[in-house]
Formats: C-alpha cells, structure tokens, sequence
C-alpha cells in the first residue's frame, strides 16, 4: 500500500483543484473540474459496461455502439456510421469486418449510390442489440440509482446541452508541450 492509496475520488478532484488553481495562466478551475468529472464519469461507466456486458458477450464496446447505431438509424453507410457511433473512420471499417465475419451486420450497396454500401443489421445483429441493451440497461439503472428522478433528469437536460454546444475553435497553439523526438537522417 502506498501513501496516495487513500486518496478517494472527492479528494482527488480537490487535489486536481488545487493543482490547477497554481498555474499561472490558468482562469478557470470549475470549468476543469466539469470536463475533468465528465470524462472520469464517462470512462467508468464505459469501462463497467464493456467489462460486464459486451466483454462476456463476445464484442467491444466499439461493436456495441456500431450494432446501436445500426438498430436506432436503420441502413446506413459506413462513414455517417462512423460519426454516429463515436468510432473514428480509421476504425469503422475493422470493426464492421469483424461484426460481419460474426453475421451481426451485412453491408449491400447502397440504393442511391451503387459507388458504395450501407450497413444493415442481420437477424442475428438484432437480437444481439436487442439482448445486449437489456443487459446495458441493467448496468446503467445500476449506476444511476444514485440520483434522483429529479437529477436524473436535471443530468440529462445539462448534458444535452453541452452536446448541442459547439465551442469556437481555438487558437492555434504556440510552441509544443511535448518535443516530438528529432529524426536522426543519414548523409548520403
């Protein structure tokens, strides 16, 4: 056991607090700590939920996501796909090979543009989704329990709005943070 092993989530976010308070250039320390939260919050729930429900099931949270998408938007083609599910256009295409070697999804080509294909769920792709967002759902009212009616719903109403919300783009960054190391070139 080590010293920080007592360190607990309410004091680790008053220590992230603190250490950010410190920064020079820093302004705003509960704007962090939203974000910081949101995304700790995020990444457990996702964790929990890709370890006790896809995970056993035979799939990634990824797949999960892809086969959801899938069954709430109907056919679809790779790339919108890939934006609707949060899996990066790099990915959606392993991860549609793997979901139709495994008969959950199929693509054909597509009906207004025969250059390319949409994505369908099989029969089998269905009752997959359909099993999985039981199981899913079970683990969520797990973590909700939590809050109330009432924060569940204010939660919801404050998260939506952060989703619809679209910062303006930053400043570009001056110098690197981090030095990428220098290739080292041969003279000919």
């Amino acid at each position: 056991m080590t010293a920080t092993d007592h360190v607990d989530a309410h004091t680790f976010d008053e220590l992230a607090r603190e250490a950010v308070s410190k920064l020079d250039d820093y302004s705003d320390v509960e704007a962090m700590l939203v974000s910081f939260t949101l995304v700790r919050a995020a990444n457990r729930i996702q964790q929990d939920l890709e370890t006790s429900v896809h995970r056993p099931a035979g799939i990634t949270w990824a797949a999960f996501r892809v086969l959801f998408a899938v069954s709430v938007v109907g056919p679809i083609t790779p790339a919108h796909l890939a934006h609707l599910s949060s899996v990066s256009a790099a990915s959606i295409s392993s991860v549609l090979n793997t979901l139709e070697r495994n008969k959950l999804v199929k693509r054909v080509p597509s009906p207004e543009d025969g250059r390319s294909v949409v994505v369908m769920l099989t029969a089998s792709g269905r009752r997959a989704v359909e099993e999985l967002l039981v199981r899913n759902n079970a683990r969520e009212v797990a973590w909700v329990e939590a809050l109330t009616a009432s924060e569940r719903k204010t939660l919801t109403k404050l998260l939506h709005k952060l989703l619809v919300h679209h910062p303006a783009e930053p400043p570009k960054p001056g110098k690197r943070v981090v030095a990428s190391p220098k290739r080292q070139t041969k003279a000919a």
